[in-house]
């Protein structure tokens, strides 16, 4: 070998023997840091930090019913690209059907998910609470098992799943939880901050396998399960009246409903049925005005219902006595302001007349008496008297109820009343009102004159039982006396007497002494009023002689040859109300030869 091939071999045999030296001093210094100086990078090899769900909290009944609760559960996620699926034996075609009849999900989105052209190689497919479903999927694709196991899956990620056990029953009390597990409307809005878990987390050290070392946790923050709400609402109350308002609507073609049932003596909403509907575990189906509730958020005007707070008020101020007479002539048309007002009763009446008649002349004339001004009474003003009656009965302003997007309805300042208003407002037209606040109107008479507020809110307690908060009933007011209550109550009775000329004959009821007040609302329109569209209402009060519940019933635009109150509301009360009552185990007050 020549001298300078010599040189070269021996450079190449230094270089590799610098190089080699090089490695064994890097590794030398990787193992003096790991051993020595390298606590923390030991730790991240060694250690493991994992989540614990806090748990939302439940929306449970009176009762202790569930009808919103949070169950732990895993996001499950198509992996095309998982090795497993180039796994010898795996049928990569047989998948999307086996994983769809396991998870009952469309095999067609299972498909997309794993071979549709979207570019992504996970997917998310679904959320799934099932232990047995999960258990299935944990021992199809463990590795242990060497043939059939379930490629392409991944659902490692936990979750906080909301379960609505009924579906869609009391949807717009409840509300929704979106994407972003935050509540949206209803309740899950209202109690957002009381509903929230929160999570905890455990840091720990593992093995080389990635197992845990228990006892040498570093850290544990145990989850916070979030506080449950209890509703004032009856499971079985709401069953009753969502099954009948369901029927209602398909009988008379309407489009859209509403029943309240409410405790007089508490205020406690004990059923709020409100359609149509829509499932709270898939609201992104439904236009976002579905997932209003309209018993609160609905203005509308009441019709003939608004009498009864005009006479009951126009007593308590004075205005008129039990014995008052007036004349509203046999024409059944009666001019004022240079407009006609029509009716379809004649004679001399009196307010109890006026009431089982529904007269809307009668009406209109006590109207105009309140209206006068009263500088006596501290109300020099015209009109502001009986501006400040209704507001008494809670009109013009919101309740308070526990829920979201609560309307206050609409009733002017008197100030800004024309000359018609004072004989229009008090048969209820050009007044608009919610039903929670017609509602508690007739509670309000009901309850010898004290205006309770409307609540939903029975108590909170925390997820191991402990009272939170208890929602004591609360009195708003005392616009009436208990000798003009038990008056207007006894008069109310005779609009469901047929023999009296009753509107509401058909709200009798077999077991129950009943007073009400029907109501046929026509709904405006641009420019007047609509005169093929209404609302009908009823609200009734049983039993009359010791009264426990107020019921009411609105059903919206109403098809067909019958579209007023006393046709389509009043049979829809008859149809609930008796059920109610044995339910809650109401005593029985009319003796059985009185039955209709």
């Amino acid at each position: 070998m020549e001298r300078s091939e010599r040189k070269t071999a021996c450079g190449w045999i230094l270089a590799a023997f610098g190089a080699v030296v090089a490695l064994l001093a890097l590794v030398l210094a990787q193992l003096v840091q790991l051993h020595l100086g390298g606590k923390e990078i030991r730790q991240n090899n060694y250690r493991q930090e994992r989540d614990l769900l806090g748990l939302r909290g439940s929306i449970l009944d009176r009762n202790g019913a569930v009808l919103a609760e949070s169950v732990p559960g895993r996001v499950v996620y198509i992996d095309r690209k998982d090795p497993r699926l180039d796994a010898p034996g795996v049928d990569r075609e047989a998948l999307p059907m086996e994983l769809a009849a396991l998870l009952n999900v469309p095999e067609e989105r299972v498909r997309e998910a794993f071979f549709g052209d979207h570019g992504r190689r996970t997917t998310r497919l679904c959320e799934v609470s099932d232990d047995a479903v999960l258990r299935a999927l944990a021992e199809r694709s463990s590795p242990r098992v060497k043939e059939g196991r379930l490629a392409g899956v991944n659902f490692s990620e936990q979750v906080s799943l909301r379960s609505h056990p009924n579906g869609a029953h009391l949807a717009h009390v409840i509300g929704f939880i979106n994407n972003d597990n935050v509540g949206v409307y209803g309740i899950e809005q209202r109690f957002d901050k009381e509903l929230r878990g929160r999570d905890g987390h455990i840091l720990t050290m593992v093995d080389a396998r990635r197992r845990e070392l228990r006892g040498r946790r570093l850290e544990e923050v145990p989850p916070e399960h979030g506080d449950n709400v209890f509703l004032t609402i009856d499971n079985a109350v709401q069953a009753i009246i969502e099954r009948a308002l369901a029927e209602a609507l398909k009988t008379y073609q309407a489009d859209s409903g509403i029943i309240l049932v409410q405790d007089v003596r508490t205020g406690e909403l004990l059923g709020m049925a409100t359609l149509p509907s829509f499932d709270p575990q898939d609201y992104s189906r439904m236009d976002e005005e579905r997932w209003k509730n309209i018993a609160i958020s609905r203005n509308y005007e009441p019709g003939s219902a608004m009498k009864a707070v005009t006479v009951a008020t126009a007593l308590q101020l004075g205005v008129i006595d039990a014995r008052s007479r007036f004349d509203v002539g046999d024409k059944r048309v009666w001019f004022y302001a240079g407009k006609p007002l029509r009716d379809h009763a004649t004679g001399i009446l009196t307010p109890r007349e006026i009431l089982a008649k529904s007269s809307n002349i009668g009406t209109a004339m006590i109207g105009l008496r309140m209206a006068e001004p009263a500088p006596d009474q501290g109300m020099p003003e015209p009109n502001e008297r009986l501006w400040r009656a209704f507001r008494s009965m809670g009109f013009g302003q919101a309740t308070g109820i526990e829920l979201v997007g609560e309307e206050a309805g609409i009733l002017r300042p008197y100030r800004a009343w024309d000359k018609l208003s004072p004989t229009r407002m008090p048969l209820g037209q050009g007044i608009a009102v919610t039903a929670v606040q017609l509602c508690n109107a007739f509670a309000t008479i009901a309850n010898g004159g004290v205006r309770m507020k409307p609540t939903i809110l029975k108590e909170i307690r925390t997820h191991d039982g402990a009272l939170v908060r208890a929602n004591a009933p609360q009195v708003l007011g005392r616009p009436l006396s208990p000798e003009v209550s038990a008056q207007v109550l006894d008069m109310l009775r005779a609009v469901t007497d047929r023999a009296a000329g009753g509107t509401a004959w058909r709200a009798n009821l077999r077991s129950y002494t009943v007073a009400g007040k029907t109501g046929t609302g026509q709904i405006p329109t641009k420019g007047g009023y609509n005169h093929s569209d209404y609302n009908a209402t009823f609200v009734g009060i049983f039993p009359a002689t010791a009264p426990r519940l107020a019921v009411l019933v609105t059903i919206e635009r109403p098809k067909g040859t019958y579209r007023m109150g006393g046709s389509v509301a009043a049979p829809v009360f008859a149809a609930v109300a008796e059920d109610i009552g044995r339910s809650l185990g109401i005593p029985a007050d009319k003796p059985l030869e009185e039955s209709p």
